[in-house]
């Protein structure tokens, strides 16, 4: 399976793979990316189940396996660093535990680590629920909740049109029963696991598993911040990420966890 991906930067710079959250696709990680692109090849993906991929299932096996296929054919094989938000943080921890030898380093954001109970009713109710999700003051609803930004909506509302009842059923099942991959306990990747400080307490927890889990991880609070805070201050999201990359001090903002 072949990804779309929005790739700039000049093609000699280190590249960075950006992997989006779910119920969106690539365009989240355009402010990020923009102010990144002078000095990294900056590779944009949508997964499948997402944006140009939303004809295809997503599953974490699925979705790293092109993953790979893609940094082999766009980037030389890597290594190349990894960012990821959510859904895409959870896709982030599955490829470096699957293929270590292609990545430098990684930032996760808003990382779901622990599986949650109640996935049948949950997916039951979603079907249920599912024909009001393409109503327009369901789409401004969800806009709402997930902190998008009124210059995005029109891209929110975009994917939100082509996601079909089974493929948002696939990516909340495999989202809520994530759990870490014993892989990453012998992980050489250095990772920087970020929270905002008005997401869920439980994602503090999440980012301390992951430090407590992988050899060289580190975890911060983002003073302020809520889930989709790449979307509302990209200039530091961009600052964070291309310190960790470069390995030199992050961003005085960031408090340690």
């Amino acid at each position: 399976m072949s990804l779309p991906c929005q790739i700039t930067g000049p093609a000699s710079a280190p590249a960075i793979l950006f992997l989006h959250g779910g119920g969106v696709s690539g365009w989240m990680w355009e402010p990020v990316a923009q102010r990144l692109q002078d000095r990294y090849r900056c590779l944009v993906p949508d997964l499948p189940g997402h944006g140009r991929m939303a004809h295809e299932t997503f599953s974490f096996a699925r979705a790293v396996a092109a993953l790979a296929d893609l940094i082999r054919s766009e980037a030389g094989g890597g290594p190349v660093h990894v960012v990821g938000l959510s859904l895409g943080a959870q896709t982030a921890l599955r490829l470096i535990a699957g293929h270590p030898q292609l990545l430098g380093r990684a930032v996760v954001s808003g990382t779901l680590t622990r599986s949650l109970p109640g996935i049948g009713p949950y997916r039951a109710l979603l079907r249920l629920t599912f024909p009001l999700a393409h109503r327009e003051w369901m789409i401004r609803a969800n806009a709402r909740q997930f902190g998008i930004p009124p210059a995005y909506q029109a891209q929110f509302r975009s994917d939100t049109l082509q996601t079909t009842a089974a493929g948002l059923e696939a990516v909340v099942a495999e989202n809520m029963s994530f759990r870490l991959p014993e892989a990453l306990a012998a992980s050489p990747v250095p990772l920087l696991a970020l929270v905002g400080e008005r997401e869920i307490r439980l994602l503090r927890a999440c980012a301390r598993d992951l430090v407590r889990t992988m050899p060289d991880a580190r975890a911060y609070l983002v003073p302020g911040a809520g889930h989709t805070w790449c979307l509302h201050d990209p200039d530091l999201f961009a600052r964070a990420v291309d310190a960790h990359v470069a390995g030199r001090p992050l961003p005085e903002e960031l408090v340690q966890l």
